[in-house]
């Protein structure tokens, strides 16, 4: 079902799943660009999966309730929604009446009524309720209600609310049933013993057994649906925490990337407290009162016992976790600490072995070690303090209702059976209880991580950047720059000032100038990674932060001196993911950079391994492949970063002639370099000096200026 069927609209691919969400944000007037979907998984086919929906409709702005139900909605209060149907795809069903349905297709993309019985035969039970932000009307009176159902956290908890009833029914049962343990063995010893009741005693066994086996069910039952709730939430969240690492913009990414990526692995401490075994735990907190209220039916005042004991625990656990907040964020800054240096020495460890650094590393690691065990001693130590105090507390509750049991069976108030069953019912209340610690602390570092990883989020995000009033693609960019400056940080000094020069459709540019002269970085700002933080660039007449990052640079394309190769094959390279790319397109790419000269002679051709970064390649391989993904799919603009820096003269001539056939009349080149070489395919040549243009015209006239500066110096 969940391949899609393609259909054909303007020579566009079709997915019948996007069109129905693009459609259901146009009725709510929120604007939607099919490319924001990109980053999303797609499967064999290229099509978005049932599954991804939900991330889907976050981007779209909208918001839904995924609703599995084997009828269709009847009238309009659960309208519109997608539904999802056999063969036939994805639909969003606008009105359900008793004989007929009003859908929208987007196969036609418009409304037709159709019979409700036709309709049904192919309906799946799956649908997607969707309805638009009421929370912006709410945001002024009560913000905080927009925050809850849109949060990346709380709102994907409360989708799962409904899940959490059938845990909340077995939690109560199978506390109702520990109860039979001890009533089994108070009427043991106070009427089956004295009574010599052999036939009572096998009824009453066989009635605590079958309470064992059905508590051992319920037990089963319970934990598969909370891992099922906690995979299911795994798998949002990760993405999502994953995707907005993506789409935080290069401009405001700060921290290391191994405390990067310890702050993310750690988001599972979120994940396990709130669906995991600690709501368990939770639950069998909240149903001490049934234990306690059992020991007030039996022995009266003596239930303070284990209510005291309960309150004790509770303090001491409140002592204990500000300790253990304070240790486990000094193990969770140590710990990051240890994971870059970890990410920074497996990554440059041929630069280490080269120069003998080993040994400085191995003593930082050492250091940071040292420092992070000593935290995490400290932290094992308040942990050992409150599983021993919760021992020390049962073994006083035990002995005190033993004490008190006494007095009550000398004034004749309860039986020996009832001493014995209130003691083995305190012993399972305060289990729980002696949990109690564990849960504040669990809490409470649940709390920290989750505020750790909330400032990820309180970023920008590429993913809702630009307006909706710019057009959805872009065709022969004109590129004017107007004063425009760009720093990389406030700190950092300026890397361009002044810039002033206009780009036309189709010109050929080479951009020189000595080491730290910003001919890197033009190019980024020229092609969408980084704004200009003074003035404006401006797109075919559009100011460029109008535009969605994806929308530029979807038409201008980077290839950076530096560019990352991942692990996987030559395909897998080339492609990043995106569906749809032919081997034919994947060939025309490789000769257009000449790359095809040292695949074609490799067995493994596009399924060869190329290593992490790259690693298996040479350096001029690695560089070929970088410029053969630019060329996959055509872009109006095209800035290489010294494309032939890792070639020799030969391999140079020859992706010269291959670039220059491969490149359209309308396609506009930019090339940062300092090879001579690649000015044949120029005609206009930019110099830049500190972060200016130092000189901007025609390539011979410009050559010949400098030379006559040359002569003149000389």
């Amino acid at each position: 079902m969940e391949q899609a069927i393609a259909e054909q609209i303007d020579g566009r691919v079709l997915d019948p799943l996007v069109e129905c969400i693009s459609e259901g944000a146009r009725r709510y007037g929120l604007p939607f660009a099919r490319d924001l979907l990109a980053q999303l998984p797609r499967n064999a086919d290229g099509f978005l999966p049932y599954h991804q929906a939900p991330a889907a409709l976050d981007l779209a702005g909208l918001n839904y309730d995924v609703v599995e139900r084997s009828r269709l909605p009847a009238g309009s209060t659960m309208l519109p929604a997608i539904i999802a149907l056999g063969e036939s795809g994805y639909v969003l069903l606008l009105e359900a009446q008793d004989d007929e349905v009003l859908v929208w297709r987007p196969d036609t993309g418009g409304e037709v009524w159709e019979k409700r019985s036709e309709f049904t035969e192919n309906y799946t039970g799956r649908l997607i309720q969707i309805h638009g932000d009421p929370d912006r009307m709410r945001a002024d009176e009560a913000p905080w209600h927009a925050k809850a159902r849109t949060h990346w956290f709380w709102g994907e908890l409360r989708r799962e609310r409904k899940a959490f009833m059938p845990v909340l029914l077995a939690s109560l049962l199978i506390n109702l049933l520990a109860v039979a343990l001890p009533i089994f063995t108070m009427n043991v010893y106070d009427r089956v013993i004295p009574n010599q009741a052999q036939e009572t005693l096998w009824v009453l066994g066989t009635g605590v057994l079958l309470a064992f086996v059905l508590e051992f069910a319920l037990r089963r039952a319970r934990t598969s649906i909370v891992d099922e709730i906690a995979q299911r939430l795994d798998l949002k969240l990760s993405q999502k925490i994953f995707s907005r690492l993506l789409a935080v913009p290069l401009a405001e990414r700060k921290g290391h990337t191994g405390s990067l990526a310890a702050r993310v692995a750690e988001y599972a401490t979120v994940r396990d407290f709130f669906a995991s075994t600690s709501v368990v735990l939770v639950v069998d907190v909240l149903f001490l009162i049934v234990f306690v209220a059992v020991i007030a039916i039996i022995a009266g005042w003596l239930a303070l016992v284990p209510l005291t004991i309960i309150a004790l625990m509770a303090i001491a656990g409140f002592v204990l976790q500000k300790k253990v907040v304070e240790a486990s964020q000094d193990a969770q800054a140590d710990y990051g600490l240890q994971q870059t240096l970890l990410v920074e020495s497996l990554t440059g460890a041929e630069t280490l072995k080269a120069m003998g650094g080993e040994g400085g590393m191995l003593s930082r690691w050492h250091r940071l070690a040292e420092i992070g065990g000593h935290s995490q001693l400290r932290l094992r130590n308040i942990n050992s303090v409150a599983v021993s105090l919760a021992q020390v507390f049962q073994q006083i509750s035990t002995v005190s209702l033993i004490i008190g049991g006494y007095y009550l069976f000398a004034a004749g108030e309860i039986t020996m059976g009832a001493i014995i069953a209130i003691v083995m019912l305190a012993s399972r209340s305060l289990a729980p209880a002696g949990q109690i610690a564990f849960l504040l602390t669990r809490g409470r570092q649940a709390k920290e991580t989750l505020a750790s990883i909330e400032r990820m989020f309180e970023g920008g995000d590429e993913r809702k950047l630009g307006a909706s009033v710019a057009p959805g693609s872009i065709t022969r960019p004109r590129i004017e720059f107007k004063d425009a400056e760009f720093r990389y940080s406030e700190e950092s000094p300026t890397a361009l000032s002044g810039l002033n020069l206009t780009i036309e459709p189709g010109e050929r540019i080479a951009i020189v100038g000595r080491v730290a002269s910003g001919k890197s970085t033009f190019g980024r700002l020229l092609c969408g990674l980084y704004a200009p933080t003074e003035g404006a660039m401006t797109v075919n007449g559009i100011d460029s932060r109008q535009y969605r990052p994806q929308q530029l640079r979807s038409a201008l394309g980077f290839v950076g001196q530096d560019a990352a190769l991942f692990s996987g094959s030559v395909r897998e390279n080339l492609t990043l993911g995106r569906m749809g790319i032919s081997e034919e397109e994947l060939v025309n790419a490789m000769r257009a950079t000449g790359a095809d000269s040292y695949l074609s002679r490799d067995a493994g051709g596009f399924d060869r391994a190329v290593g992490e970064d790259g690693r298996q390649l040479s350096g001029g391989q690695r560089s070929f492949l970088s410029l053969a993904r630019a060329m996959v799919e055509p872009r109006e603009l095209l800035f290489l970063d010294e494309p032939t820096g890792a070639m020799d003269s030969e391999t140079e001539k020859l992706f010269v002639e291959r670039l220059s056939k491969a490149m359209q009349p309308e396609q506009t080149l930019v090339i940062s370099t300092h090879r001579p070489a690649l000015f044949a395919i120029c005609n206009r040549l930019i110099v830049l000096d500190k972060g200016r243009i130092a000189a901007d015209g025609p390539v011979a006239e410009v050559l010949a200026k400098a030379g006559a500066a040359r002569g003149e110096a000389s």
